[in-house]
């Protein structure tokens, strides 16, 4: 079981380390393009989920979000990057029920331990200001599946703005601020998690996803 979680930290090091560097070289061969880590100093980032069946509502958040994105606001469909969300950080209704979505039956949060959106291209339809909204095209994958989706998104980029996000200020802290918002659905027959007829009266097939999150660069 040690060998095996070495080699699984192994495995997501190697990852965030060559993600990294593809995100550098995009950096230096786009001069105007920043990169944003979205592992949240302050601590607030996280990605809400509901599942409104006919008998329950069963919301809850993750996190765990982390992320490196690197966005121009003057080239916006550019953008590159993606965003990972741990589902041991998943939090439901109460802990019963939070500790059997981590089981083998539902997310296999041991075998699966992350949900990620990996960027291929971004289309946008309306710009106001340094709010741009539009579709997103990338790679999001779920309990072991990756698939390619289309996602309603919007970037706001802000600059010089992380004290005034911040809860304690830093004198000369001018580093610029991307926040992301995206609301999608997700279908869990999709990802293979086929629920019974009576297992759907109280945990709905479709989830909803709501992400409001903010990446700061690194200066």
């Amino acid at each position: 079981l040690i060998l095996q979680h070495d080699k699984l930290k192994m495995r997501y090091m190697m990852k965030w380390f060559i993600s990294l560097l593809v995100l550098l070289f995009t950096f230096y061969s786009k001069a105007e393009s920043q990169i944003f880590d979205f592992e949240d100093e302050k601590g607030i980032n996280h990605i809400l989920v509901i599942l409104d069946a006919p008998l329950e509502f069963i919301s809850g958040k993750g996190d765990g979000v982390t992320g490196f994105i690197s966005y121009d606001p003057a080239r916006p469909k550019e953008v590159t990057g993606s965003i990972h969300l741990t589902v041991d950080s998943i939090e439901l209704n109460n802990s019963p029920m939070t500790k059997n979505m981590y089981g083998k039956k539902w997310l296999n949060a041991k075998e699966y331990p992350e949900i990620s959106f990996v960027f291929s291209s971004f289309a946008p339809s309306s710009i106001n200001d340094t709010l741009v909204k539009g579709k997103a095209l990338g790679v999001f994958t779920f309990l072991g599946v990756a698939k390619e989706v289309e996602v309603d998104l919007s970037f706001n980029y802000l600059k010089d703005a992380a004290n005034k996000r911040a809860g304690k200020k830093q004198p000369g802290d001018m580093r610029d601020l991307l926040v992301l918002r995206s609301d999608f659905i997700v279908l869990l027959d999709e990802y293979g998690l086929a629920l019974t007829p009576g297992t759907l009266l109280k945990v709905s097939n479709e989830v909803q996803v709501k992400v409001n999150i903010v990446g700061y660069t690194a200066e």
